[in-house]
C-alpha cells in the first residue's frame, strides 16, 4: 500500500468514528454505503489440506498489497490418518478501494515449512476456496 493510499485510509478511519463496518446489517437499521473500502475475502479454505502453519497473500498485478497468518500446530505428520470432516476457514482483507481496484487479485497460498521456497499446496486438496469482494456497510 502506497504511502498516500495509508494516509488516505488512516484518516478515513479516524473520521469514521463511532460507524461500525460491516459487509451485512439487519433490514431494520439504516446504513451508508462505504465505497472508500471494500472487504476482499478467502472463504472456504480448509487449513487440514495444508500441513502446518501457512500464510494467505492477496496479490494486486503480482505484487503482494496484504497478507493473513493462520497457525496451526500439525506438520503433515499425520496426513495419512483418516481427516475429519474440513473445518473452511476465512480470511478478510479491509483495503481502501484504490488499493484493489482497476487490477487483476490473485492469491497465494504459503506454507511455512515449505521444504522449497514458492512451493504450493495443491489447490484441489484445500477445498472450493473462493476470491470475494464485498464494498462495505456503515452504521451509527
Amino acid at each position: 500500500m502506497s504511502s498516500s493510499a495509508r494516509n488516505r485510509y488512516l484518516s478515513f478511519a479516524a473520521m469514521n468514528g463511532a460507524r461500525k463496518t460491516r459487509k451485512s446489517v439487519p433490514i431494520s437499521e439504516a446504513v451508508v454505503v462505504n465505497t472508500r473500502e471494500v472487504n476482499v475475502t478467502v472463504e472456504g479454505l480448509d487449513p487440514g489440506a495444508i500441513a502446518g502453519s501457512f500464510a494467505v497473500h492477496l496479490a494486486k498485478n503480482d505484487r503482494r498489497i496484504a497478507s493473513r497468518f493462520f497457525f496451526q500446530a500439525s506438520d503433515g505428520a499425520d496426513a495419512a490418518q483418516p481427516r475429519p470432516p474440513p473445518q473452511l476457514v476465512q480470511f478478510d482483507f479491509v483495503l481502501p478501494i484504490d488499493v484493489v481496484a482497476d487490477g487483476k487479485l490473485t492469491v497465494e497460498i504459503e506454507p511455512t515449512g515449505s521444504p522449497l521456497p514458492g512451493q504450493r499446496p495443491l489447490l484441489e486438496r484445500m477445498g472450493h476456496p473462493k476470491l470475494s469482494v464485498y464494498l462495505m456497510l456503515e452504521s451509527d
